[in-house]
């Protein structure tokens, strides 16, 4: 019987420690992760291929998924189809998961930022903006918000003293050139310059559409508070790979193709 029981013991043990060991391996073969799916947008693929080289230097196999939009980008991320984003700013991602329940991660340190202005094909200067002049808005939460807080600082609109933050065309109450304010999914905003008077648009939709970025009536005065890095998972963000392929934007051969390609539309953190 003491010989039957000693066998059990041992038995036990030897499947504890089985169990210990597949652990560790579950765990060591998560960090080893090499094939990494990254979405992006048309606008983002510039980047993720320009740091594309430093990737594979350190041993992983990127594949890049192009998404329509940022919304779809961030869900792809957030039901595991692919391992991460490039291509959101932060308070975009933080707005998503308070929309979507998400639980999404910006990467740090970040990698860079870019800015807003606001734009015209039909007037050279903001003072020539009509009475009732339609512009275009971003629609999503964030964007919206910081469109309208840039035209607040340039004098044009005024808003509600009631928050600080979450604005919408609600929130004005002062307009005296009465503006119209159309709102519009944020990569489509460079399209409606053909139809409306003014736009607010990203520097990097308007250079992806050929258009000179710099050439805006006023921008905003905030773009550091928007940082771009890679965007994963709560539960990956202390893995190997994601600080890799994070670290890889910043190297001295990305940076250099992504200055090439973008001309300044992006501006690296120090």
């Amino acid at each position: 019987m003491k010989k039957l029981k000693v066998g059990f013991a041992v038995l036990a043990a030897v499947l504890v420690l089985g169990a210990c060991g597949s652990k560790k391996e579950d765990a060591s073969a998560k960090d080893e992760k090499k094939e990494i799916k990254i979405a992006c947008n048309q606008v983002s693929e510039n980047s993720l291929k320009a740091a594309k080289a430093s990737m594979e230097a350190e041993g992983y196999k990127p594949e890049f998924v192009v998404f329509s939009n940022n919304i779809e980008a961030l869900q792809a991320v957030q039901d595991g189809n692919v391992d991460a984003s490039f291509a959101q700013h932060e308070p975009f991602v933080k707005s998503f998961n308070e929309q979507k329940g998400g639980d999404l991660a910006m990467m740090k340190p970040h990698v860079y930022y870019t800015g807003i202005g606001l734009y015209s094909t039909k007037h050279d200067k903001i003072d020539q903006l009509p009475d009732g002049a339609q512009i275009a808005i971003m629609n999503d939460a964030m964007n919206r918000d910081n469109s309208l807080l840039m035209m607040q600082d340039a004098g044009l609109i005024k808003l509600s003293d009631e928050k600080k933050s979450g604005f919408t065309a609600l929130d004005i109450v002062e307009n005296p050139k009465n503006f119209k304010f159309v709102e519009i999914e944020q990569a489509q905003t460079v399209r409606s310059l053909e139809d409306l008077d003014a736009a607010t648009c990203f520097f990097t939709f308007m250079f992806n559409s050929g258009e000179n970025y710099k050439d805006y009536l006023i921008r905003d005065q905030h773009a550091k508070d928007f940082p771009i890095s890679l965007i994963v998972k709560d539960k990956n963000k202390d893995t190997d790979w994601a600080k890799a392929i994070n670290s890889s934007f910043t190297t001295k051969e990305s940076k250099k193709g992504i200055n090439d390609h973008f001309k300044g539309v992006f501006t690296f953190y120090e």
